[in-house]
């Protein structure tokens, strides 16, 4: 049995309106029939005039997204970190309830199978309760946005010539720029058999890179050279201690122990999908300068 038809992705954002696009370009060969995007507030009207249906949902409401979810084959959830748990949850029973056909969790990042504590332990969870509802899911590890991550928040200055690596900077790091997230999931629920997705995990990375592997890239590319602040990973390691909740130190010094990739290379999935020619990170990182 072949792909899917009709599909519905929860959240527009950070990553859910490169996926919604390039579902929305399969429409023209007729392998998609709809697209339909849930939001708390409305608006989206650059899809909606792409072909997409916009509708409003309230996710303490069991019988709103239920009815909003009915005639759907495909849930992708896409909802931020702050709602993988409640709204999440309330997604994926309204989505047993009407007979989707399969589930796709707000992952696109790092493994989560095996975890049991924070965020990451949360979305594990909400793997072993689908299994429970006999509702099939498919995992897509991405590793980080390629194109969103270099910035200053994170320690990426690129203006005024400046980065702060966290750690020693030399464990490597998957990337995967979100245009090419969003058309490899769009190519694999819309073109491999059913029996290829579900219950299936996807890992798959545009790039492999360690962040002082990136600055001399950038340095080869540009030719500008960038100065570096180092934190040491024990001044790391005594941020999360202090602080666990502080995101941006916990997932610095998961990458920098080495926990930053999707998988093993032999393990990627990148060749599921065989005009994959995902963005390089430092590509990425100068599609804007």
């Amino acid at each position: 049995m072949w792909g899917y038809k009709n599909f519905t992705v929860a959240g527009a954002g950070n990553i859910g309106q490169f996926i919604i696009e390039e579902l929305l370009k399969y429409k023209s060969d007729a392998a998609v029939s709809s697209v339909t995007v849930l939001t708390r507030n409305g608006g989206y009207a650059s899809l909606a005039e792409k072909g997409a249906q916009i509708v409003t949902v309230d996710y303490s409401s069991p019988s709103s997204l239920a009815s909003a979810l009915e005639g759907t084959d495909v849930v992708v959830s896409t909802v931020t970190d702050e709602g993988v748990d409640g709204p999440q949850n309330a997604l994926a029973e309204a989505a047993k309830q009407v007979g989707v056909k399969l589930f796709i969790p707000s992952e696109f990042g790092n493994p989560t199978e095996g975890n049991t504590e924070g965020i990451w332990g949360v979305k594990n969870r909400l793997h072993r309760k689908l299994e429970e509802f006999g509702l099939p899911y498919a995992l897509f590890y991405t590793g980080t946005f390629a194109d969103w991550f270099f910035q200053p928040f994170f320690g990426w200055d690129f203006a005024n010539g400046k980065v702060f690596i966290r750690g020693r900077g030399d464990a490597p790091v998957s990337f995967t720029h979100r245009r090419d997230i969003g058309r490899f999931v769009a190519y694999v629920v819309t073109q491999l058999p059913r029996e290829q997705v579900e219950w299936k995990t996807f890992r798959i990375e545009g790039d492999r890179k360690s962040w002082n592997e990136i600055v001399e890239a950038y340095r080869t590319k540009t030719g500008k050279s960038l100065q570096i602040t180092r934190q040491p990973r024990s001044e790391l390691q005594a941020a999360v201690q202090k602080n666990p909740d502080d995101l941006v130190s916990v997932l610095s010094l998961e990458w920098d122990e080495g926990h930053g990739v999707v998988g093993n290379v032999e393990e990627l999935s990148n060749k599921r999908f065989p005009k994959f020619n995902p963005t390089k990170v430092i590509d990425a990182i100068l599609e804007d300068q």
